[in-house]
């Protein structure tokens, strides 16, 4: 089994394109988002070029609504004509894909009224000859592509066989849930529906840790700061980073005043957006994937998660991520009032109940 972990979108799409070029019988790829400018007009010529017998890229319907970073049918975002023209070279490139020999798929229809948009397929998953696999944080898109994030790509015929089931039963529309330890590596698979159930695994691991915990993510909420609340007070140390300007502002205020409570370390990234999804629990389990640790993950999105034990990708990691993280990052000394955080707090809550209710 082999690790390779591959930080920030030049790096892994270096990687991706050559193991697309090379590869002979299959390439999947699933993605929350895919965009027709310069990453979806690369990718699109890299599978074209590809001479693998079989070609797919499934896409979740989040992309039909909102490109880069915005909701396309919006008032003023249907004046805008750049974006307007993005969304139309997107279509563009993916019928020309399905006319030559590549199957494109859009999962996950959003409901009536976007009753059903909190049940998003959140993965970011690629098999390549049964043998090549990335998972992590990285969608097609140039905005995607500019923020800071990893991808993680293993070499290894069981875990793409594991994978590759996964991938053609989301193809069919069939979201499994199931995990599967592979040694250096267990594997978690959520089906969005029954989250609950696999979760533990990960609140005892949290709850259990002895020394520290390091996070970053962008969108860290309930009910994981309830877990590392726990270990706060059995003395754990546990540093947070994550973006000091949010792409949802909504968790500015709420990320700041949760980890005052909490007794947390917050330290803000400042080179823009960092959308890495890690968790590093003593120095002995990480655990990266698609999920934020977020209420959307719990309660609603189809996720992959990774709980690695290998004592050298651990530190590979630490070396090329936490550690040039933390120190470039700021620890925050302020203060948010009561107000701004529940308020943030209350909207969360809100948003999580409202879905809750529609998807029952």
């Amino acid at each position: 089994m082999n690790f390779q972990i591959l930080v920030d979108s030049h790096d892994f799409w270096a990687s991706l394109k050559a193991d697309i070029l090379s590869a002979q019988d299959q390439v999947y790829i699933q993605t929350l988002s895919f965009e027709g400018d310069r990453v979806g007009q690369n990718l699109a010529e890299a599978l074209l070029a590809s001479a693998a017998r079989d070609k797919k890229l499934m896409i979740d319907s989040y992309t039909k609504y909102k490109i880069s970073d915005q909701f396309l049918y919006s008032l003023p975002n249907l004046l805008k004509s750049e974006l307007q023209q993005e969304a139309r070279e997107t279509w563009q490139i993916i019928k020309r894909l399905n006319q030559n020999g590549v199957g494109v798929k859009f999962i996950n229809p959003v409901g009536l009224f976007f009753s059903k948009f909190a049940d998003r397929n959140h993965k970011k998953m690629i098999v390549i000859d049964r043998r090549i696999l990335y998972i992590g944080g990285i969608n097609f898109s140039q905005h995607n592509f500019a923020w800071h994030d990893m991808m993680l790509r293993i070499e290894d015929p069981k875990i793409a066989e594991f994978l590759t089931t996964d991938f053609l039963a989301s193809w069919q529309g069939e979201h499994q849930q199931k995990f599967q330890n592979f040694g250096n590596i267990e594997l978690y698979l959520f089906n969005g529906r029954n989250n609950s159930q696999l979760f533990p695994r990960f609140f005892d691991l949290i709850e259990s840790a002895r020394e520290s915990i390091i996070i970053e993510t962008p969108y860290l909420s309930f009910p994981f700061y309830d877990r590392l609340r726990t270990a706060r007070k059995n003395g754990v140390k546990i540093s947070f980073i994550t973006s000091a300007a949010n792409n949802w502002g909504v968790y500015d205020h709420y990320t700041r005043w949760e980890t005052g409570r909490s007794g947390i370390d917050l330290y803000l990234y400042p080179d823009g957006m960092t959308h890495l999804k890690s968790m590093l629990i003593d120095d002995q389990y990480l655990i990266i994937g698609s999920s934020n640790f977020d209420l959307f993950s719990y309660y609603f999105q189809q996720d992959i998660i990774a709980i690695c034990h290998d004592r050298s990708l651990i530190q590979e990691f630490k070396r090329l991520i936490f550690l040039p993280d933390l120190q470039k990052s700021s620890r925050w000394t302020g203060k948010i009032s009561d107000w701004q955080g529940k308020w943030g707090y209350f909207q969360l809550k809100a948003a999580c109940q409202l879905f809750l209710w529609v998807n029952r």
